[in-house]
């Protein structure tokens, strides 16, 4: 009796530390920038913006604006960005990922887009969350 709960505690052991292997959190944050990156480079802002929460409440700071709003993001990166020239390569660097809970993150990093003419980046920081399941950027504060 003792041998045969030894050994099912031991299968339930094995099998939570295999779930949890498996969903690592900064992983899942990492694999959003990085499809967002392949988005842009792509030029597909509609598939880049899938990173973002596509919420109202949604909140972008860059510069001394403010801006609220998955669409309005979406509208605004198509109105700074409107072609492929503008849009150049986006590169990403993660410098640091702090879980703040289960559901929510602090991700910090640098980016920088190659242009033919320019070569402009600067620094992130997002608020990254687990809502319905899922990762997504809920605040983005981006500058030069």
């Amino acid at each position: 009796m003792e041998k045969t709960m030894f050994k099912k505690g031991l299968t339930t052991l094995l099998i939570l530390l295999a779930f949890s292997a498996s969903a690592v959190p900064t992983d899942d944050i990492a694999h959003i920038l990085s499809e967002q990156e392949a988005a842009w480079n792509r030029g597909d802002l509609d598939g880049y913006m899938q990173g973002y929460w596509n919420n109202d409440k949604m909140r972008f700071v860059s510069g001394k604006k403010f801006r609220y709003g998955w669409a309005e993001t979406l509208a605004a990166y198509k109105k700074n960005y409107p072609d492929k020239a503008t849009l150049g390569q986006l590169k990403f660097s993660i410098m640091d990922t702090k879980m703040l809970s289960n559901y929510a993150a602090i991700v910090v990093g640098r980016w920088e887009l190659t242009r033919a003419k320019d070569k402009p980046n600067g620094v992130f920081t997002l608020l990254v969350e687990k809502i319905d399941d899922r990762w997504v950027i809920t605040h983005d504060h981006t500058s030069d």
